[in-house]
C-alpha cells in the first residue's frame, strides 16, 4: 500500500489563503470559512491521489519547472508540484485573474 503524501504550502500560497480569506470576510465571515474549509478539503485529497491534477503544458511557457500540475475548486486553481512524497501548493489563485502572468511572470 501507497503511503500518504505529505502536502507543504508555499509562501505565496499561504498569502493566497490569506487573501482569500481576508476579501471573503469583508462580506460574509462564514463565506469565507466555508470557502477555505473546501480548498483545505480539496486539497488533502492530494495526500492520497498526488497525480488527481492537470499537468501544465511545458512547451507553451518557457519558464515552466517540469512537473507543475494544476487542480480546480471552484471558482479557484490550486498549482502544485510532487517532489518525491511532498506536494508542493505553489499558488491559489482564482480563475478569473491573469494567473498564468501571475505564475509566470512575477516581475511584471
Amino acid at each position: 500500500m501507497r503511503s500518504k503524501s505529505k502536502i507543504k504550502y508555499s509562501p505565496a500560497a499561504v498569502d493566497d489563503m490569506d487573501e482569500i480569506f481576508s476579501y471573503i470576510s469583508q462580506d460574509n465571515f462564514g463565506a469565507a470559512e466555508f470557502i477555505l474549509d473546501k480548498l483545505d478539503r480539496e486539497i488533502r485529497k492530494l495526500e492520497s491521489f498526488p497525480n488527481l491534477g492537470s499537468v501544465l503544458p511545458e512547451d507553451e511557457y518557457s519558464i515552466i519547472q517540469a512537473g507543475y500540475r494544476l487542480i480546480v475548486i471552484k471558482p479557484y486553481l490550486v498549482f502544485y508540484r510532487i517532489v518525491n512524497d511532498l506536494i508542493i501548493i505553489h499558488r491559489i489563485l482564482h480563475g478569473r485573474r491573469d494567473y498564468l502572468r501571475e505564475l509566470f511572470n512575477p516581475n511584471e
